[in-house]
């Protein structure tokens, strides 16, 4: 639209050929066609193929009309250098596949202008048109080439931004991708230095170095869909301090985190490779283990039990002896349909069975689980008994 005001001008001035009727005519065409364009746009609140085929197909024939109202045969090259403006606005705008059409529209309209000036009687330069519409060609497909590659890019560093601002640090850049590096590849490159960083102050508890909760919902959903898809069974044990307040009470915070910090610890240890520990909680932690039954979930919570029990927390040069309660669910790959949200709500719920029952044991999740004390754990093991013990104090 400015070229063919800025052209209507210089014809005014006598700096270009052409009518200025037929100039204003296209002009006052192009702006009814956009208007046509943008009532319907508003109408239906979405632009589909047909309308940005026929946007595209509008500017191209402004410029093609345009120039032929402004311009001689020999000057109508301007419609390539025109068009390719055309082209650029519609591969950042619309994308690959339209840009493409546009491209084709282009080479094939100059080449039938070409031929209508030949059947007119007048000669084209023919070797000079021929490549200037090679060129332009050429250059055009570089350009949507280089263009497009480096749009993708761009998209999939949003795309993990936007994976980045809701906890997701699972994927990173891809820098073998880029076989010609550039100010792209520098910002991929950062991100993946930072990425390690910012999923550890994201998905990180600071104080146990295990994951905090929001790691763990995270972690939770790519083993439910993992495990979904092969058809294994997924487990998840949640641990409860117990009387943690008595620690804090007695010796001070400080103290208390000491004992989060070792417990973590412990937890991570016991845990297998595959398992993921997490602090959910002030003293409430979870692992996650992957392809594990009940019994053998079962069996876990057992053995962290017994191993906290006999473990002794040093505590301003103290020993202390903590015990825990748990709570273990599983669910089979069968019934993973909001099986997240079940797994937590359902270890949480086994998890204040053990203590209501007492404390320092295990309890599984079942459908019985309001008759707590008629539950039996899986395969005859026995469930941990409480032995009354919650916190001692002895001389280091």
């Amino acid at each position: 639209m400015a070229a063919g005001g800025i052209a209507f001008v210089l014809r005014e001035f006598g700096m270009l050929q052409g009518n200025a009727a037929a100039l204003l005519a296209v002009i006052a065409g192009y702006l009814g066609a956009i208007g046509v364009l943008g009532w319907s746009l508003r109408r239906h609140g979405a632009a589909g193929d047909s309308t940005i085929a026929a946007t595209v197909a509008c500017d191209l024939l402004f410029i093609f009309a345009s120039t032929l109202a402004s311009a001689s045969p020999d000057h109508y090259y301007r419609i390539l250098i025109l068009s390719f403006f055309v082209l650029h606005l519609t591969e950042s705008y619309f994308g690959r596949r339209h840009a493409v059409f546009a491209l084709g529209a282009v080479v094939g309209a100059y080449g039938g202008l070409l031929a209508a000036v030949a059947a007119r009687g007048l000669t084209p330069r023919w070797p000079d048109e021929l490549w200037a519409l090679a060129l332009f060609t050429i250059t055009s497909v570089a350009f949507l080439v280089q263009y497009g590659s480096s749009q993708r890019r761009l998209e999939r560093i949003v795309e993990l931004f936007e994976d980045a601002e809701q906890g997701d640090f699972t994927n990173a850049y891809d820098l073998a991708a880029d076989h010609a590096p550039d100010a792209i590849t520098r910002v991929g490159r950062a991100y993946n230095r930072v990425r390690v960083q910012l999923a550890s102050m994201v998905l990180t508890d600071p104080l146990t170095g295990c994951l905090n909760r929001r790691g763990l919902d995270q972690a939770m959903a790519r083993e439910i869909a993992r495990s979904a898809r092969a058809g294994s069974e997924l487990s998840l044990i949640a641990f409860d301090l117990d009387h943690f307040k008595h620690i804090n009470d007695s010796y001070g915070h400080l103290a208390g985190d000491v004992v989060l910090r070792d417990f973590g610890a412990l937890l991570v240890q016991i845990a297998r490779a595959g398992d993921m520990v997490a602090r959910t909680g002030g003293e409430e932690f979870s692992i996650l283990l992957p392809d594990t039954d009940p019994a053998g979930a079962y069996r876990a919570g057992v053995r962290v039990c017994d191993s906290v029990r006999s473990h002794h927390f040093l505590v301003n040069g103290k020993r202390v002896q903590v015990t825990i309660s748990v709570g273990v669910v599983s669910v089979s790959g069968a019934a993973h349909d909001a099986a997240g949200t079940s797994l937590k709500a359902r270890a949480d719920e086994a998890l204040y069975a053990a203590k209501r029952g007492g404390r320092d044991r295990v309890r599984v999740w079942n459908d019985g689980l309001a008759s707590l004390e008629s539950e039996t754990p899986p395969d005859g093991a026995v469930i941990a008994p409480s032995d009354g013990l919650h916190s001692a104090l002895n001389a280091s």
